[in-house]
């Protein structure tokens, strides 16, 4: 069973592509770089951060007391933009509430991929219901991880974000092979196509992929 929050939650927290926050369906102007990259970072890997560690993170060239002083004014924002408190705090530890309704899409994403990835052997191949799922899941990938978004004094943060985004690449990769393979096993050969070709976008020397568009 895979929990969607999309229904239920009013919030909407979009990573594939540049950051988008949207409250009951609208979009959330925060403009403010680095409280949209505290927000990813902490949605992303929901677990609690010491004040210090987040604002090493973000403010790494600045004294221990600025970056702390900065810290406090984007949560301070952050909490003024949405209208309520995001945050626990226990002590100088810090996270998303654990019960904050936030949907997330590279989650949903992941949820989608890790209930039918790999691929059982010998059973029939990828069911109708993974099927369903992995498309779900691939539509969802409209684009990179914070793609086209950057901290350039945060060398911590770039480095975060770009391991997170190969893995997701790596999993899209995966969920396409088994997109187009499933889908040309039935004879739908147009979505087959799609599926394959999406696959070499990512690597232009996938030869599993080049054999499905011969054949």
């Amino acid at each position: 069973f895979l929990y969607n929050q999309s229904r239920m939650s009013p919030l909407r927290l979009h990573l594939f592509g540049p950051p988008r926050l949207e409250e009951n369906g609208r979009v959330v102007e925060i403009g403010l770089r680095k409280a949209e990259a505290l927000l990813a970072y902490l949605a992303v890997n929901r677990q609690p951060y010491s004040r210090e560690a987040l604002a090493t993170l973000l403010w790494p060239e600045s004294d221990a007391g600025r970056a702390r002083a900065n810290l406090r004014r984007v949560l301070h924002q952050l909490n003024q933009i949405l209208g309520q408190d995001l945050l626990e705090s226990e002590g100088d530890v810090l996270q998303l509430k654990p019960d904050l309704a936030l949907w997330l899409d590279t989650k949903r994403f992941d949820e989608l991929s890790e209930a039918c990835l790999p691929v059982p052997a010998g059973d029939g191949g990828l069911s109708p219901e993974c099927q369903a799922r992995l498309a779900e899941a691939a539509e969802l990938y409209s684009d990179d991880f914070l793609s086209g978004f950057s901290l350039p004094d945060s060398p911590a943060f770039d480095e975060w974000q770009f391991f997170e985004a190969e893995r997701l690449r790596r999993v899209l990769a995966r969920l396409l092979e088994a997109l187009a393979e499933a889908n040309r096993s039935r004879g739908e050969y147009g979505k087959a196509i799609e599926y394959a070709r999406r696959r070499l976008s990512l690597d232009e020397l996938h030869e599993p992929a080049h054999r499905l568009l011969m054949e």
